[in-house]
């Protein structure tokens, strides 16, 4: 059985900023996520280290990797959603420019192709993909893969057989630096046996 341990990113820059993600690295409070996620999981018995080859992902990726003595295998399956043209610019300019897209994003996120980008539908396609190659190359192994909130979103939807609609439930919302565990099986049986915990964060103002 696989164990897939998924992480997201600590805080960025551009988290603080109110920009819809795309870029920026960990500020601060990030790095220290960073540094509570890398203890709690240096007892872990990790067998390979994944992540989105974006620079945030990256650079909370790393830090648990070196301390694991393992490479940093980066991943284009695991990266953000696309955005497309809205990649970088600040959350409340975009519901001005386009206030139809952002209301079906909140309430039917199914709909939405992102100009430039994609939608859910392609997002949960390589999410599902990374989920499989991964059991095919670690049958019996516990994996990291350091990513981000809407893919974490996608792993917990495919595995507990969730629609694309409950993409923005606040229920599936996964907090900077949390864990989330998966346990796949050789046929491809999987349950989310961890989701979106954070007590290793206690103290760490976010």
């Amino acid at each position: 059985m696989l164990r897939l341990i998924l992480v997201r990113h600590g805080r960025t820059d551009w988290n603080v900023q109110g920009r819809v993600q795309g870029g920026g690295g960990l500020d601060e409070v990030g790095r220290a996520q960073v540094a509570a996620l890398t203890e709690r999981l240096a007892g872990e018995p990790i067998a390979a280290v994944y992540a989105s080859p974006a620079r945030r992902a990256l650079q909370t990726a790393k830090p648990v990797a070196d301390a694991l003595g393992l490479p940093v295998r980066r991943s284009s399956l695991l990266r953000d959603l696309n955005y497309g043209r809205f990649a970088g610019a600040f959350v409340a300019d975009v519901e001005r420019e386009d206030p139809g897209l952002f209301e079906r994003w909140r309430t039917a996120p199914e709909t939405v192709t992102f100009d430039g980008g994609e939608n859910l539908a392609a997002l949960r396609e390589r999410i599902a993909r990374f989920i499989r190659r991964t059991a095919e190359a670690h049958p019996a192994c516990a994996v990291l893969a350091a990513t981000h909130d809407s893919p974490v979103r996608m792993a917990v939807s495919i595995a507990q057989g969730l629609p694309d609609a409950a993409h923005r439930e606040e229920f599936i919302k996964t907090p900077y630096a949390s864990v989330t565990l998966l346990e796949v099986e050789r046929g491809g049986a999987m349950r989310v046996a961890l989701h979106k915990d954070d007590a290793h964060l206690a103290g760490i103002d976010a």
